[in-house]
C-alpha cells in the first residue's frame, strides 16, 4: 500500500466507501424485500380467511335453509335451497382455487366430502334437524377453527388485528346462524323440542361474547361501519324475536312465525355479511397500502444508492485530479528551484496553484520563499562576480579596487569586509614602499620603511 501513488491510494478510499454503501444498500433492500414478502404472505392468509368466510356464510343459509325444510316437511323453501347450494359449491371452488395459490392446507374442506349425500337426505327428509345442524355445525366449525390459526401466522400486527376481530364477527355470525336454524324449528313447531332450548342459551351467550370482542379489537373505521350498518328493522325484530323464545322458554307458545323469523334473522345475518365484507375491503386496502410503501421504500433505496455512487465517482474523479494535479504542479515547482539552486537552470519556475485550499496557501508560501532564495542566489551570484572582476584587477596590479557589491548573506558581507580592508591595506603599504623608494633613488637613505599590517611569517625578517 505504501507503494502505491497518491491517485491510486485515493481511488482506493473511494471504492472502498462505494463497497460500504453498497453492503449497507443491499442489506436494507434484502430488508426491505423480506417485509414485502412478509406482507404479501399476509395477503394471502387474508385471501384463505376471506374465501374460508364466505363459505362459512353460505353454509349458515344453506344449514338454516335445511332445517325450515325438514320443520316444514318439504313443503316449503325447496328452489331457496337449491340456489344456496350453489353458492355453496361455488365458494368451496373458490376455496380450492385459493389456497393452491397460497399452497394452503385443503383437507380444511374433508368434512365437506359427504355433503351431496347429506344434501340427499335432506331431499328425502331421511335426516332429522338435530343430526342436520350437528352436521352443518361441525362442518362450519371446522373452517372457522381454520381461520382462528391465521392471525398468529401474521407478522404484520395490523392484519393480524383485524384478522382476529374478524374471527370474533365470525363467530357471532356462526351463533346468529345456529340460533337461526335452532328458532326456525322451534317457531315452526311453536316449542323446543329434545335439547334445544339449551343449544339456543349457549349459541346466545356465544353471540353476545363474540359481539363485544370483536368491537374491542376491530379499528375505529370498522366499528363506525358496524354501528352505521348493524341496526334497523331486521335487527330490532330479530333481538326482540329472540328475547321472547328466551322469555318463553321451554314452555312454547312463542306465537312467532317461523318464515318471518328467517327473513329477518337472514337480513341480520346479511348486515354482517356487509360488516364482514368491510372488514376484508380494508385489511386489503391496508396489505396494499403497505406492499406500495415497502415498493416505494425499495426504489428509494435503489435511486438513492445509485445517487451516491453516482455522486462518489463523480467528485472522487475531480477530488482526486484536482489533489494530483496540484501535487504534480507542486512537484514541477519544487523540481525547477532545486534545478535552479543546483545551477542545471539560471532561474526557477513558482507554483501556480490559486485555490484557496491548503495547496493554495501552501503555494503561497513556498512561491515568497522561492522567490527570496532566487533572489539571494542572484546577490550572490553578483557578488561573487564583483569579486572576480576585482581580484582579477588586483592580480594585473589595480590595488585600488574595491568590492562593491552587496548581499544579504552575512558571510559574504564579513568576506568583503575582510578583502575590502586586505585591499585598502595593500595599497597603503605599496604606497609607503613606494614613497620610501623614491627617496632611496634620491639619495635620501635617512627614512626607514615601516610597513604596519603585516605578520611575517619570517621569510622577510
Amino acid at each position: 500500500m505504501k507503494d502505491l501513488s497518491v491517485k491510486i491510494k485515493l481511488w482506493v478510499l473511494v471504492i472502498i466507501s462505494i463497497i460500504a454503501i453498497l453492503v449497507l444498500s443491499i442489506d436494507k433492500i434484502f430488508y426491505g424485500m423480506a417485509i414485502k414478502e412478509n406482507i404479501q404472505i399476509t395477503k394471502y392468509r387474508i385471501l384463505e380467511a376471506e374465501a374460508l368466510a364466505k363459505a362459512v356464510h353460505f353454509l349458515q343459509i344453506e344449514r338454516g335453509l335445511s332445517v325450515g325444510f325438514i320443520a316444514n316437511s318439504g313443503t316449503k323453501g325447496s328452489n331457496e335451497i337449491h340456489s344456496i347450494r350453489k353458492e355453496v359449491d361455488n365458494a368451496t371452488s373458490e376455496i380450492k382455487r385459493v389456497f393452491i395459490i397460497t399452497n394452503g392446507d385443503i383437507s380444511v374442506l374433508n368434512p365437506l366430502n359427504d355433503l351431496n349425500s347429506r344434501r340427499t337426505s335432506i331431499d328425502t327428509l331421511s335426516i332429522n334437524n338435530s343430526d342436520l345442524v350437528e352436521y352443518y355445525s361441525k362442518a362450519i366449525k371446522t373452517l372457522l377453527d381454520a381461520t382462528l390459526i391465521i392471525p398468529p401466522l401474521i407478522d404484520d400486527k395490523d392484519g393480524r388485528n383485524i384478522i382476529q376481530a374478524y374471527t370474533h364477527l365470525a363467530s357471532v355470525k356462526e351463533a346468529l346462524g345456529r340460533i337461526r336454524a335452532n328458532l326456525n324449528g322451534a317457531f315452526t313447531k311453536d316449542i323446543f323440542t329434545d335439547n334445544a332450548y339449551f343449544a339456543f342459551g349457549g349459541s346466545l351467550g356465544a353471540y353476545n361474547i363474540n359481539l363485544e370482542k370483536f368491537k374491542v379489537l376491530s379499528s375505529k373505521e370498522i366499528q363506525n361501519f358496524y354501528e352505521s350498518t348493524y341496526k334497523g328493522e331486521a335487527v330490532d325484530k330479530t333481538v326482540a324475536m329472540m328475547n321472547i323464545a328466551k322469555e318463553k322458554g321451554m314452555k312454547g307458545g312463542f306465537g312467532v312465525d317461523s318464515s318471518a323469523w328467517f327473513e329477518y334473522a337472514t337480513a341480520s345475518i346479511d348486515l354482517l355479511r356487509k360488516v364482514e365484507l368491510e372488514l376484508y375491503r380494508n385489511v386489503y386496502k391496508l396489505a396494499d397500502d403497505k406492499i406500495k410503501e415497502a415498493n416505494y421504500s425499495l426504489m428509494l433505496i435503489v435511486f438513492v444508492s445509485i445517487l451516491i455512487i453516482v455522486a462518489l465517482l463523480i467528485s472522487g474523479y475531480f477530488v482526486i485530479e484536482n489533489i494530483t494535479k496540484n501535487i504534480s504542479t507542486f512537484q514541477q515547482g519544487l523540481l525547477s528551484f532545486f534545478s535552479f539552486l543546483s545551477r542545471e537552470t539560471s532561474n526557477s519556475q513558482s507554483i501556480n496553484i490559486s485555490s484557496k485550499d491548503e495547496f493554495g496557501q501552501m503555494a503561497v508560501v513556498i512561491n515568497k520563499n522561492i522567490s527570496r532564495a532566487e533572489a539571494q542566489m542572484v546577490a550572490d551570484e553578483n557578488f561573487i562576480q564583483n569579486v572576480k572582476e576585482v581580484m582579477h584587477r588586483v592580480e594585473n596590479g589595480w590595488f585600488s579596487q574595491h568590492i562593491e557589491a552587496s548581499t544579504d548573506n552575512i558571510g559574504l558581507l564579513e568576506l568583503k569586509t575582510i578583502v575590502n580592508q586586505a585591499l585598502t591595506n595593500l595599497r597603503a603599504n605599496f604606497v609607503l614602499m613606494n614613497n620610501t623608494l623614491e627617496e632611496y633613488c634620491n639619495y635620501d637613505y635617512t627614512k626607514e620603511l615601516k610597513i604596519d599590517n603585516i605578520e611575517s611569517d619570517g621569510v622577510f625578517d
